[in-house]
C-alpha cells in the first residue's frame, strides 16, 4: 500500500497544480477579454468618424480642408508681397512728390529773392 500512497500523492500533486493552472489560465482570460472589449469599444468610437462608413469621403473631407488652408495661406502669402511691393512704389512716388514740392519751393524762393 506504500506504493499505492505515493501514486496518490503524486496525483493530488499534478491536480494541485493543474488547478492553480486553471485559475492563472482563467485570470489571464480575464485580463485579455477586458482588452478585446476595450479595442472594440475603440474600434466603434473610431466608426463612428466615418459618416456612413465612408471612410473614402472622410479622406476627401480632410484633403479638401487640407487643400483650402494651404490656398489660403499662399492667397495671405500674395498679399502680402504685393502690398509691400505696392507700398515701395507708394514710398518712391511720396519721396519723387516730395522732392518735386521741394524743389518748387526752392525755385519760388529763389525767383522771389532774385526778382525783388
Amino acid at each position: 500500500m506504500e506504493g499505492a500512497k505515493e501514486v496518490v500523492d503524486a496525483i493530488n500533486g499534478l491536480r494541485d497544480d493543474l488547478d492553480q493552472r486553471h485559475t492563472d489560465n482563467i485570470s489571464a482570460q480575464a485580463a485579455t477579454d477586458a482588452k478585446v472589449v476595450e479595442a472594440i469599444r475603440r474600434i466603434d468610437d473610431l466608426h463612428k468618424a466615418f459618416p456612413g462608413g465612408d471612410w473614402e469621403a472622410h479622406r476627401r473631407y480632410h484633403e479638401t480642408l487640407i487643400r483650402k488652408n494651404e490656398e489660403r495661406s499662399k492667397f495671405y502669402a500674395d498679399l502680402r508681397q504685393e502690398m509691400a511691393q505696392k507700398g515701395l512704389w507708394a514710398l518712391v512716388i511720396g519721396a519723387a512728390s516730395a522732392a518735386y514740392w521741394i524743389g518748387n519751393l526752392v525755385w519760388l524762393y529763389f525767383k522771389t529773392k532774385v526778382t525783388s
